[in-house]
């Protein structure tokens, strides 16, 4: 399932999310393997339990509030320009 699909199970699944924000960025230890940072725009807090299960019971490998948005973005958004998929979703 892609990045996109969970993306869209969740803004389905939950009346917490507004929009999410994803890059999909290769691995330093295998450049085959990728990996994912995705921020996920709520009206409230969400628990690891319902974004797990609200994108079809993927593995969630680290999950925490954002206090500094400007360092998380700055962090999430460090390969773009350098061949990562990434995008914007919003809930219609």
């Amino acid at each position: 399932m892609t990045v996109r699909n969970w993306i869209t199970k969740l803004l389905k699944a939950s009346n917490k999310v507004e929009q999410a924000f994803y890059v999909s960025e290769r691995d330093k230890g295998d450049y085959n393997n990728l990996h994912v940072h995705m921020l996920i725009g709520t009206n409230t807090d969400m628990t690891y339990k319902e974004v797990k299960y609200g994108m079809g019971n993927v593995s969630v490998g680290d999950y925490q509030p954002i206090y500094d948005n400007e360092e998380v973005c700055k962090y999430v958004s460090k390969h773009i320009g350098k061949d990562v998929d990434y995008d914007i979703v919003f809930k219609s």
